[in-house]
């Protein structure tokens, strides 16, 4: 009796645990889903930063057409004879000078190269960023692709387990029948070999359904698929008809939609402005200039007052001549002075003419012209493989639909004739192996009806996703 409470005790912990497991489940909606792919997905992360590489170009580019600001500052100790450039005195002895300067430039015209250049990167930013898009619109369709395998192979779950269900209460009716000897042993048997068939399948749908989370849940780029599950959304308000357009009117559409087509399309013109900057280099060049400079020398010197000092020239008849000679006198200049008295102005224009420079303009034109082909050949095929995958996905969107209509009408009558066997069985007017039978048959038109309803689904999903909507259910 104290093992029976145990047991129960046991059980009744194992329970609790599931239940509380089960709650703290996170089921993800589809949204849920792709949001999450998309803020975790190392692509999209790598392509971002191709995105604020254009950035820092255009930065770049528009920071280039700015006046150049530039200042200097030298400190230098001079040995030896030189000249001084301050006093233009001769010097021997070491000598300290100091420089100081400012200088602006700016670029009037060069072929109009940097307004090229500034649209070029502007342009390419822009085919950057649709070039991002193309590809979380990618990432969104493969995750809504990796959901609905999921919700399909939890519906085939559902029925091989509903058929488990069937298979257990026929062979306990059976078995009822058959210890009252009421049937055959081999329709008991074959009954419990039909169960034991069943037990398989629903084995095999269990691990097809986790498979297939798993699945999902590495493209989420999850650390772990433990307590993943999503919400089976409610298809009931999903229509079933084909769109009321063809692949032409939809290739029309999403020509002015799709991110790769309208990347494709800047980038072409990119490489145009790319093409006409590079032509600037024909052109003359013109800039201005403005400098502000002075100086300090250790060696300059300024006159501060006079004193009278006799010299002798000579004698006059026996008689030194001595006359009183005015001799100025020196001190350092100071540097405040220096400054005001060393201050210059510069004030130019530069003009460059290019006469031969190795033939690198041609050359560089020559390479634009070939980048400008290559991204409308590029584009060309862009549009050629999203035309063709467009018809292709009509053709399966067609073609799922098609095929949910056929298996609808095959589980109705497959469904109106297990029930119409499954009463004669009941009475006894057939045998184990006919209800199998339509048992079996009515399993694989539902399974089949599932697939073709959720494919039909995703293909017009996917159509949707070629006219720029997003993907919900």
């Amino acid at each position: 009796m104290r093992s029976l409470y145990k047991l129960s005790f046991l059980l009744l912990i194992l329970l609790f645990n599931n239940a509380l497991n089960a709650q703290n489940t996170k089921r993800w909606t589809l949204q849920e889903c792709i949001e999450y792919a998309i803020k975790n997905n190392f692509q999209i992360a790598q392509n971002q930063l191709s995105v604020e590489q254009n950035k820092v170009n255009l930065l770049q580019s528009k920071a280039s057409a700015l006046p150049a600001f530039n200042g200097s500052a030298n400190h230098t100790y001079n040995t030896g004879r030189r000249i001084d450039p301050f006093t233009n005195q001769f010097a021997n002895q070491s000598v300290l000078s100091q420089n100081f300067s400012v200088n602006t430039s700016i670029n009037l015209f060069s072929g109009l190269s940097n307004t090229q250049t500034i649209f070029a990167n502007q342009l390419s930013l822009i085919a950057a960023q649709y070039s991002n898009d193309q590809l979380k619109n990618d990432i969104a369709l493969q995750v809504t692709n990796a959901f609905l395998a999921v919700v399909l192979n939890k519906e085939l779950q559902n029925n091989a387990e509903f058929q488990q269900q069937l298979s257990e209460k026929q062979k306990e009716r059976a078995q009822l029948l058959y210890e009252v000897g009421r049937t055959a042993k081999s329709d008991f048997l074959q009954l419990e070999a039909t169960l034991a068939n069943d037990n398989v399948n629903v084995v095999t749908a269990r691990n097809r359904a986790d498979l297939s989370l798993l699945t999902l849940a590495q493209l989420l780029a999850l650390e772990t698929a433990d307590g993943f599950d999503i919400e089976i959304p409610n298809f009931s308000n999903s229509k079933i008809e084909m769109p009321p357009y063809n692949a032409k009117d939809l290739f029309t559409v999403a020509l002015e939609r799709q991110p790769n087509i309208l990347s494709g399309n800047y980038r072409i013109l990119s490489a145009e402005k790319n093409l006409k900057a590079t032509k600037g280099g024909y052109y003359p060049s013109l800039s201005a200039f403005v400098g502000l400079g002075t100086g300090y020398s250790q060696l300059s010197r300024k006159v501060v007052g006079t004193t009278t000092q006799q010299q002798n020239f000579g004698t006059f008849q026996g008689v030194p001549v001595i006359i009183d000679v005015d001799v100025p006198i020196y001190e350092k200049t100071p540097f405040n002075e220096q400054f005001n008295q060393n201050f210059n102005r510069t004030v130019g224009f530069s003009l460059n003419v290019p006469l031969f420079n190795g033939f690198r303009t041609r050359s560089q034109v020559s390479l634009q012209k070939i980048n400008l082909q290559s991204a409308q050949l590029q584009q060309q095929i862009t549009k050629f493989q999203l035309n063709r995958d467009i018809q292709t996905a009509y053709f399966d969107c067609k073609s799922a639909f098609e095929r949910y209509n056929a298996n609808v009408k095959s589980v109705s009558a497959n469904q109106e004739a297990f029930d119409y066997i499954q009463q004669r069985y009941d009475a006894g007017l057939l045998n184990i192996i006919e209800f199998t039978t339509s048992k079996n048959l009515l399993l694989v038109a539902q399974s089949n009806l599932a697939q073709a309803r959720y494919e039909f689904i995703l293909r017009a999903k996917v159509l949707d996703f070629y006219q720029g909507k997003p993907i919900t259910f």
